[in-house]
């Protein structure tokens, strides 16, 4: 069953996870190189203390070979984005590479608060682990036909996601003194699942929901795979994806594994794995809190980061499935009001005080999507007025002075360092407060004196504390020292410093009094089993935001002040307990040794041809290889197709390089002995030569609450006809050369997870192709669309247009692109015009699927009226086109990983074809062009 979707995953399964940007960094950046026989680190300047480090926490895990899946090993090429802002990183074939980016996280509940690039090291190498060893038996044979692709094919259909993650958190959470398997935040999704009496069918914990909250395979794998090592031994898993990388059994080939090495059935497994989970849950039983904000049915709404403001509501950063974020107001008795819809942002938190709110927004490069950028904005609540402060910063988690005269917020610099900085908010100049090699700050939060603030810190081994820096950071006065725990979301209210900390397995509200020369404290405040996530205190009670299962909630405890004393509360929780509390220390056990370091040409080895793929689409086979340098700025295509119909010959050569401000691109085709039959006794043949050189500018317009781009491209292209036999005596030679413009910008609003498409967007495009030389020909074709509200949250009417205009003199055609009404047959005229009405809306969120083969999680429909007019020059005639009809489209999810949408369009046609019968209802099946790209 499953080698019978072998190919429609392959072309479903062409990239990494994780994004990659062709051509994302500057072509000013020089590159440095730390070569091993293990592992490359590609790196900028000012990285190299991080690549040493990364090549030997690499040395320290090839030597010792931890979390053995077996002996296979791979070296890897890894590449240190340093001027991103998003915290992230992945391994990929097709080509086999890793990027790391290397800018730390501020908020360390989510991932950690140990040293970020050391965390990457081991959770990513692990995943060049598992590919190492994952090559083998039909695995192996995959990758022998197809190259790495074939290998990222087979093993996604034979080893789930959700391993591939949860083992890799597995070896994170062994070998340091955190990941993710001891921070009480990554249990809250289960746990919240476990505490609102919800449970899921595999296929959904798989596949997730667009109605109900799913946590996603990272918490599911790492349940899973904590608790097959606990029950079944460290090899467990060695066994298993031994068997199922090499398709044994070839029908559902890891559940089989399972079966085979547990003895019981997968479902079982899973069952047993999630009891076992449960029954530890049953004892975390907590007294509810009162509810401020209410939950709504069949949603997941989400309040965070509550602020007390002067009439006594709270200001919120409120979204939810239907909406996107928007900071709100929640009253006591939690009526809402949505104040303004927040800018998209990298990091969602922000600051408020004084009718002010202050945050930054999301502000990439024009042209280069490896580098990103902060905007530090300020909101005023009564005039509504937003205020730009500095562009292009990489500040986090900013703070306004109580004079709103200046911001203090954290800087990330590229190199690594961290630094609390002062902004003036009239001028925009930035002071230094505070910088350091070895720590990185987080949540700074101004305090009572002239010039003082606090700010969370935190060291490379994971210890966090807080401290409170006097006379504008000249002086630290440590006011929770640093230990083994994460803490965030620092709040000032007088005194009282309001603080989130993890705590016997919990994310707790804590609190310290600084009286100045006295601090009293820590107390805890107020505990919740899935964790609240900042507070404030208002006569006497306290209001924070919990994690449910229907999205974080605003809720008011009664405060405990129980007093408590500080110890190290990091270890690996519910199934930890096969780890070794030594191997918690493993990176700094790792040898200390610098390695040599050289300059790495950016054209290094630009052919890196990774796969290939043999294809036949009749009458065609074909042979292509595809290829892709480490950096990823050079692309290459090359092919070989044979036509049986007419035993013809053709290769063909596509190039792009993207490492210049402007990309370049290249192409060119010859296709020998071409036929055609002039009549029953005569066969005309010829070659082909086609090429095109040209050039692309690909630009990103994003900023404050919408996402814009514009690409420009232009090409030169030729065509040749030589005839050759018979037919050089019966028809002339021909070469017509052409330019080819085009012209494509889309802008669009931030779309919440259950919306189709943006409520807001716009698209326009422009082709224009006109030739050059002897031959006079040309075509021009503007489209565009319009994206706009809906009678609900999730519809979207959304309106096309088309007009192409063309010569007549016929001395060459060029392609047809227009996009001609549903259900009828194209007909390129000289003029055309096409006006299209789409209202587009969901029937139903199945939530359901079958044989671990498709997964349905939403039915939609969309109500068309298609109108195109077709103008003949030559006799004034109009032709018209309407057509009115619907498309019932399915939202699906193939072998619990890939989503494909797929569907059926019926046409009602208004008027007759231009030439045949007209069959005036029209029925066909919508698929995915990724199946045949």
């Amino acid at each position: 069953m499953r080698a019978s979707f072998f190919f429609i995953l392959l072309f479903l399964i062409a990239e990494p996870t994780m994004a990659q940007r062709f051509g994302g960094n500057p072509s000013r950046q020089r590159w440095k190189q730390i070569d091993t026989d293990t592992v490359k680190v590609i790196f900028a300047d000012g990285n190299e203390k991080q690549a040493q480090k990364i090549a030997r926490i690499i040395h320290g895990l090839q030597q010792t070979n931890a979390g053995n899946l077996g002996k296979g090993m791979r070296k890897v090429s890894i590449v240190l984005q340093d001027r991103s802002l998003f915290s992230n990183a992945y391994v990929g074939l097709a080509p086999f590479r890793s990027e790391f980016y290397t800018t730390a996280p501020q908020n360390a509940f989510e991932l950690g608060a140990f040293d970020w690039v050391s965390n990457l090291a081991i959770h990513e190498y692990r995943h060049v682990h598992q590919y190492g060893n994952f090559n083998k038996g039909l695995s192996k044979l995959a990758s022998v036909i197809l190259g790495q692709e074939g290998q990222a094919v087979a093993n996604a259909a034979s080893i789930p996601d959700w391993f591939f993650e949860g083992d890799a958190v597995y070896s994170e959470t062994k070998l340091t003194q955190q990941g993710r398997g001891k921070l009480p935040d990554f249990f809250n999704g289960y746990k919240s699942l476990y505490r609102s009496d919800r449970s899921y069918s595999y296929m959904k914990l798989r596949n997730g929901s667009l109605r109900h909250y799913v946590p996603n395979h990272y918490d599911l794998g790492y349940l899973l795979v904590s608790y097959g090592r606990k029950q079944y031994g460290d090899d467990i898993w060695e066994k298993v994806t031994d068997d199922a990388a090499r398709f044994k059994p070839l029908i559902y080939p890891f559940q089989g594994a399972v079966k085979k090495h547990t003895g019981i059935s997968f479902n079982s497994f899973v069952n047993d794995a999630l009891g076992y989970y449960r029954d530890q849950w049953k004892a975390e039983l907590t007294e509810e809190p009162l509810w401020i904000t209410k939950t709504e049915k069949n949603n997941v709404v989400n309040y965070r980061f509550p602020y007390l403001t002067e009439d006594g509501s709270y200001i919120t950063l409120q979204d939810s499935y239907t909406q996107i974020p928007a900071f709100t107001k929640v009253y006591p008795d939690g009526r809402t009001e949505r104040i303004r819809v927040r800018d998209i942002a990298i990091d969602p938190y922000f600051t408020y005080r004084n009718h002010t709110i202050v945050y930054t927004s999301y502000q990439p490069d024009t042209r280069w999507g490896n580098v990103e950028n902060n905007t530090l904005k300020i909101y005023d609540l009564i005039s509504g007025r937003e205020q730009i402060i500095q562009t292009k910063t990489r500040l986090f988690s900013p703070d306004i002075s109580a004079d709103m005269k200046t911001i203090v917020a954290v800087d990330m610099a590229k190199e690594g360092n961290s630094a609390v900085v002062k902004v003036d908010i009239g001028s925009g100049n930035t002071d230094t407060l505070l910088i350091s090699t070895d720590r990185v700050f987080s949540y700074p939060r101004f305090a009572g004196g002239a010039g003082d603030f606090y700010a969370v810190h935190r060291q490379a081994n994971g210890h966090m504390g807080i401290s409170r820096y006097i006379d504008k950071g000249k002086t630290e006065k440590t006011l929770l020292a640093a230990s083994n725990r994460v803490i965030g979301y620092l709040q000032v209210q007088g005194d009282t410093l309001l603080f989130t900390s993890t705590y016997q397995g919990r994310d707790e509200l804590w609190a310290l009094i600084d009286k100045g020369d006295n601090v009293k404290g820590p107390f805890r405040l107020a505990a919740y089993p899935t964790g609240i996530y900042q507070a404030v205190l208002q006569n006497g009670k306290l209001t924070g935001a919990v994690f449910t299962a229907d999205g974080f909630r605003l809720a008011s405890f009664d405060p405990v002040w129980e007093k408590v004393e500080p110890f190290h509360q990091m270890q690996a929780l519910y199934a930890g307990s096969g780890m070794q509390a030594g191997d918690f220390d493993f990176v700094n056990q790792v040898p200390l040794r610098n390695f040599n370091v050289n300059p790495y040409k950016r054209y290094n080895r630009l052919v890196n041809i990774h796969s290939w793929r043999p294809y036949y689409d009749r009458p065609e086979y074909s042979f292509t290889l595809y290829g892709e340098n480490v950096l990823n700025t050079f692309l290459t295509e090359l092919a070989y197709t044979y036509n049986e119909n007419e035993q013809s010959h053709k290769l063909g050569a596509d190039f792009a390089y993207g490492g210049s401000y402007v990309q370049r691109i290249l192409g060119a085709s010859s296709t020998f002995n071409r036929s055609a039959r002039l009549n029953q006794d005569t066969l005309l043949h010829w070659n082909e030569q086609a090429a095109y050189a040209g050039l692309r500018l690909p630009l990103n317009f994003t900023s404050g609450r919408e996402y814009s781009s514009l690409v420009l491209q232009t090409t030169i292209n030729t065509n040749q006809v030589k005839w050759t036999g018979i037919a050089k005596n019966l028809l002339k030679d021909r070469t017509v050369h052409y330019l080819d413009f085009n012209i494509a910008y889309s802008a669009q609003s931030q779309r919440a997870v259950r919306q189709i498409f943006p409520r807001w967007g716009r698209a326009l495009s422009t082709r224009y192709r006109t030739a050059i030389g002897k031959t006079d020909a040309w075509q021009l074709l503007i489209s565009g669309a319009l994206y706009l509200p809906g009678l609900a949250s999730t519809h979207n009417l959304v309106l096309t247009g088309a007009v192409q205009s063309r010569d007549t003199l016929n001395q060459y055609i060029f392609s047809d692109n227009f996009p001609f009404s549903r259900g009828y047959r194209s007909v390129n005229f000289p003029r055309m015009y096409k006006l299209g009405i789409n209202y587009h809306f969901p029937l139903m969120y199945p939530d359901w699927g079958f044989g671990q083969l498709v997964y349905f999680q939403r039915i939609r429909m969309n109500a068309f009226y298609d109108y195109a007019l077709g103008k003949s020059l030559r006799t004034g005639r109009e032709f018209h086109f309407g057509a009115v009809g619907g498309e019932l489209m399915f939202d699906t999810k193939w072998w619990n990983q890939e989503p494909v949408s797929f569907g059926i369009r019926y046409s009602r046609l208004l008027d007759r074809e231009f030439s045949g019968a007209t069959t005036p209802n029209y029925w066909e099946i919508i698929l995915p062009v990724a199946l045949f790209k």
